[in-house]
């Protein structure tokens, strides 16, 4: 399992805007510069942070894949760092 790189991308999702910016464009495109599994790249892709916590990542950062749900993206709580 590759817990580091699922933890790595959502970090870089939380902290870099760039990355985030990507990620609302072509999600799979961003998700190639990481070393994921495939049921990694599926939990993603679906936006399920309890998935994602099985798989290994941290609570927390989990939660940043919110930020690519349009319902949630205007929160203030997704948009502080």
């Amino acid at each position: 399992m590759s817990s580091y790189h699922l933890n790595r991308f959502l970090f870089d999702l939380k902290m870099n805007d760039q990355t985030l910016q990507q990620a609302l464009a072509d999600l799979g495109g961003v998700l190639n510069h990481y070393e994921l599994t495939p049921e990694e790249r599926e939990a993603l892709k679906a936006g399920d942070p309890r998935r994602l916590r099985q798989l290994g990542a941290h609570g927390m950062l989990a939660l940043y894949i919110m930020r690519l749900n349009p319902e949630f993206r205007t929160n203030v709580y997704w948009t502080q760092k």
